[in-house]
């Protein structure tokens, strides 16, 4: 039985789990730029907001519904010159990964860059 509130039933979306994450990491600098934790609607880390909807392999874009990249394997290639934009990751990569700023580039910026906001979770449907 779903969980719920009297009689009425929240639905549990199996595919809203750490399980079934995925992850778009930018293939030049190898950033983690956007998450998926369904199985269609990207993210981006940045701000949270809904960026990309994928169909059939392709990338569409949220608000304007341009065709932005397509996917082969666990690469995506840019729609309009192939070139290779993005990575698909089951895993999160912690980001110590990342390479560290040098230190006269730490000192410049003032303070440490700012933490991201958590990953968005699914909310029951009303």
């Amino acid at each position: 039985m779903a969980p719920g509130n009297g009689s009425n039933l929240i639905p549990v979306f199996a595919c809203y789990d750490e399980v079934r994450m995925r992850y778009l990491y930018t293939t030049d600098d190898d950033h983690l730029f956007a998450y998926a934790p369904g199985r269609r609607d990207f993210f981006r880390t940045g701000d949270d907001r809904l960026w990309a909807h994928e169909s059939h392999g392709w990338l569409i874009a949220a608000e304007s519904g341009e065709t932005l990249a397509h996917r082969t394997g666990d690469v995506y290639y840019g729609a309009a010159d192939g070139e290779r934009l993005y990575r698909l990751s089951a895993e999160k990569e912690p980001e110590s990964l990342a390479p560290e700023p040098a230190a006269d580039d730490a000192a410049s910026a003032g303070s440490a860059r700012p933490r991201r906001a958590a990953p968005r979770v699914a909310r029951p449907v009303r």
